[in-house]
């Protein structure tokens, strides 16, 4: 452990020298690409928080019959097809063809959102919600983030927040625009109407967003998915295995609060609707406050504390029994969780041997993530009995998972990163 400790050490300074020599970082251009992947987010991450909405309106009205079980499927898939397509964008990214991503991802979500303005049966759904729209985030998402992560050193966690927060302002405005627009003019259009908010907001993010990385000549030059020496980095497979069990739960509070507030404190539609617009809204101050401690702590050290209080939260979701209550445990839960999303992308450019790793080791981070979101959600739909509101089974079991990798992040940073400017 000692030698694994001073290896550690030694990599961590050589990053630290790394930033206080490169040039080119955190200008006005930094920032530019960073408003884009803020957008890319809004339109990607931020429709995903919005499915929760989604899911109340299939299990109360359109497909009501359906077991909640494999309703929950739809969300898991677009996650898991969003951060699991990580693995194949990332190096693509590295090679520098970010407009042809960002192209094809719009294009690919935009048509997935139209599709599902059309679905009326589960494999309809299935398909544009799950797949289509899944495949064109995950065309998105990895190479905006790590964009931004090869742009910033010193104000790298800022700038990653502030992409991240894209995720609530998504979340916020996602279902607001449905749950609105649903009533008065249908599922349909409400739909397409979310289809053209997107369309928008990816048309200025490829307007802004530009790569330095040069494109690679030949097939032949692009090198392989899977970066094989992160398997034989301990650091980087420990820091892997602490994704995984964080996000088995990460997604449960964002996807479930309104059916719990429906079905177990007997919130009306109405404000059961809106405690996912307050948790979600809620992730934006979680994701700033946990700058100055990143600054002060390192961002690692900081993830393992957010993760610890997470789970002593998720534990208390069991004590839950009014809407008062519902409302404020959102808000404390996306306090502590949401900056968990922003949190490691930072990490792994300090966990990568070479800046143009930085894509592929981020995608293969993210397929912990989709992994440990594919094992979570479901079984936490399978735990729970809407009928009966009862949904003790799945809170004791989040709040046992994500508390257990707390001690992975303090390993691979063994000293604090120096302070960074907001």
């Amino acid at each position: 452990m000692p030698s694994f400790t001073k290896s550690v050490s030694t990599r961590v300074s050589q990053h630290r020298s790394q930033d206080i020599s490169d040039e080119g970082y955190d200008d006005l251009d930094a920032w530019m690409q960073a408003v884009g992947a803020f957008l890319v987010y809004t339109a990607t991450w931020g429709l995903l928080s919005a499915y929760g909405s989604y899911e109340k309106y299939y299990e109360t009205t359109l497909m009501s019959s359906t077991p909640s079980t494999t309703i929950s499927w739809v969300g898991t898939l677009q996650v898991v097809i969003v951060i699991l397509g990580g693995i194949i964008t990332g190096p693509i990214f590295d090679r520098g063809y970010i407009r042809e991503l960002l192209f094809i991802g719009t294009m690919t979500t935009v048509l997935g959102v139209m599709m599902l303005s059309l679905a009326h049966e589960y494999y309809q759904i299935l398909l544009a919600q799950g797949v289509c729209i899944g495949v064109g985030s995950a065309t998105l998402y990895v190479p905006s983030v790590s964009l931004v992560a090869s742009r910033f050193q010193r104000r790298r966690p800022l700038a990653m927040f502030f992409v991240t927060s894209g995720t609530a302002i998504g979340g916020i405005i996602y279902p607001i625009i449905f749950s609105t627009l649903q009533p008065k003019i249908g599922f349909s259009w409400a739909t397409r109407v979310l289809g053209f908010v997107t369309l928008a907001e990816l048309i200025i993010a490829m307007a802004i967003m530009i790569p330095r990385t040069k494109k690679s000549k030949g097939l032949h030059q692009i090198r392989s998915i899977l970066d094989p020496t992160a398997f034989h980095d301990p650091a980087f497979v420990a820091f892997c295995l602490a994704i995984f069990l964080m996000w088995v739960s990460y997604w449960v509070p964002f996807f479930l609060l309104p059916t719990f507030a429906l079905f177990k404190v007997g919130a009306s539609s109405n404000i059961a609707f809106y405690v996912l617009v307050i948790c979600n809204a809620s992730t934006i101050p979680g994701r700033y406050l946990a700058v100055p401690i990143s600054n002060r702590f390192g961002p690692a050290l900081t993830m393992g504390g957010f993760a610890m209080a997470s789970s002593i939260i998720l534990f208390g979701w069991v004590g839950v029994e009014s809407v008062t209550s519902t409302i404020i445990w959102a808000i404390l839960i996306a306090l502590f969780m949401g900056p968990l999303g922003a949190l490691y992308p930072i990490i792994v450019p300090h966990v990568s041997p070479k800046k143009e790793l930085v894509g592929t080791r981020i995608g293969i981070s993210s397929a912990a993530a989709a992994f440990g979101t594919l094992v979570g959600f479901p079984i936490t739909s399978a735990l729970n009995d809407i009928q009966t509101g009862t949904f003790w089974k799945s809170e004791v079991l989040n709040g046992s998972k994500p508390h257990s990798n707390d001690l992975l992040p303090r390993h691979i940073y063994v000293s604090p990163r120096p302070r960074l400017t907001a």
